[in-house]
């Protein structure tokens, strides 16, 4: 599969080239799970999604308001303090673009509206692929505008969250904080010993910044996903911007996979690396690893893992921080229903004494899903999130809050 697409940020972006290897076994349909799983019937198509909220979240103002709240919603400012509300949100409007291409080539691009983080459309994914070979042995190349491909969450439509309406505060931040413009690449194998074997590794432009929102802002529990044009807010009422290449360094990361041919189990472990050049004004130096576990104990039981740990280095101002997280999660479905619980564990800690990043903090998350046929979907979530982080004497109050979703795909 061949695939390229160069991208500019606000038209102004140098062009970008990126190089990449890369291997998956089973990733091309790990990847094709988050598509809209309608049937195809034109070599051209549009689809699309629509997620309407009603939410009340924690009685602190969320950080999409610039506030302490570590959950995409939460509450008000008022003259007598922090007060909850009951909002009516919507939570994710995205219209995907795709064509069949002459020479096997696919294109497709996704552009979502998320009004209480952005108010122009975000870019999230517009890229050109191609793939040779079949189920059992074959080899793919694309190039774009892309996220990484570590998540194990984020494989509904659209590229949402599919077992609850939030992603683990793990997955949350690599969908908020990473948007590459490159080239990916993957080789997949189904030997006759009954395993499938894959590799992924990939390059690209663009998180220069990478860390950043996690050390002003700590971790949060959500499903914002941000585009290659997304500027995020910050706890101190600036922004930070998404893509914002420095250094003019790529990014590199790699994915490697191991599953037994009838899917009961698949072990993941990636690397990811910004190379972020620290003489360079502004730019990050940030690194993480990450392993993460799929399991299919019965045909209706998905139990998912991850665990991450990394660092974030900046030179012109004390933020240094390590980064860890980790989830467990059970999710059980059935015809119609699913229901779904996880737990998250997170922390950060400061590496260089200025700027006090530390935070320590875990959340339970329950989660249903009433699917009505193949558009329609109804789902609650509640979340119990507790964090303490110094620097925010505000970080203790109550962060639980519950959402109440309908999901219409076209």
């Amino acid at each position: 599969m061949l695939v390229m697409l160069i991208t500019a940020r606000d038209a102004a972006v140098a062009p970008v080239v990126f190089l990449v290897l890369a291997f998956g076994a089973g990733i091309t349909h790990a990847q094709d799970e988050g598509q809209y799983q309608l049937e195809q019937e034109s070599p051209v198509w549009v689809r699309g999604v629509l997620d309407l909220r009603i939410v009340r979240g924690g009685a602190a103002p969320s950080w999409t308001d610039s506030g302490p709240g570590k959950t995409r919603y939460g509450g008000e400012r008022t003259a007598a303090g922090f007060e909850r509300e009951t909002r009516y949100e919507v939570a994710q409007l995205a219209l995907e673009l795709g064509a069949a291409l002459p020479w096997g080539i696919r294109g497709q691009a996704q552009v979502n509206l998320q009004p209480d983080l952005e108010d122009q459309p975000m870019l999230i994914e517009a890229l050109l692929r191609k793939e040779w070979g079949e189920d059992r042995q074959g080899w793919g190349l694309q190039a774009g505008v892309m996220n990484t491909p570590f998540s194990l969450e984020h494989v509904g439509a659209a590229w949402a969250p599919d077992y609850a309406l939030s992603a683990s505060a793990l997955n949350s931040w690599l969908w908020e904080e990473i948007s590459l413009a490159g080239l990916e690449a993957e080789w997949w194998r189904e030997p006759q010993n009954g395993l499938r074997l894959g590799f992924i590794l990939g390059a690209g432009y663009g998180p220069d910044q990478l860390g950043r929102l996690l050390a002003l802002r700590g971790w949060a529990v959500g499903d914002t996903l941000s585009g290659i044009n997304t500027d995020l807010p910050l706890p101190s009422g600036v922004r930070t911007e998404i893509f914002d290449e420095r250094d003019d360094r790529p990014a590199a990361y790699a994915w490697f996979s191991v599953a037994d041919a009838s899917d009961r189990i698949a072990l993941r472990v990636g690397h990811f690396d910004n190379l972020g050049d620290e003489d360079v004004a502004g730019a990050w130096n940030t690194h993480f690893s990450i392993v993460g576990a799929t399991l299919h104990p019965h045909p209706g039981i998905d139990v998912l893992v991850q665990y991450l740990r990394g660092e974030a280095r900046v030179r012109d101002t004390p933020y240094d921080s390590s980064l860890r997280a980790y989830y467990g999660l059970v999710s059980w479905h059935s015809a119609r229903h699913r229901v779904s619980a996880r737990y998250d564990w997170f922390r950060l800690e400061d590496l260089d004494g200025g700027n006090d990043t530390s935070e320590q903090g875990d959340a339970i998350t329950f989660a249903y899903f009433y699917q009505l046929g193949l558009r329609h979907r109804f789902g609650f979530e509640h979340t119990w999130l507790d964090s303490e982080r110094p620097s925010i004497s505000t970080s203790t109050l109550s962060q639980d809050g519950w959402q109440l979703s309908y999901r219409f795909r076209y």
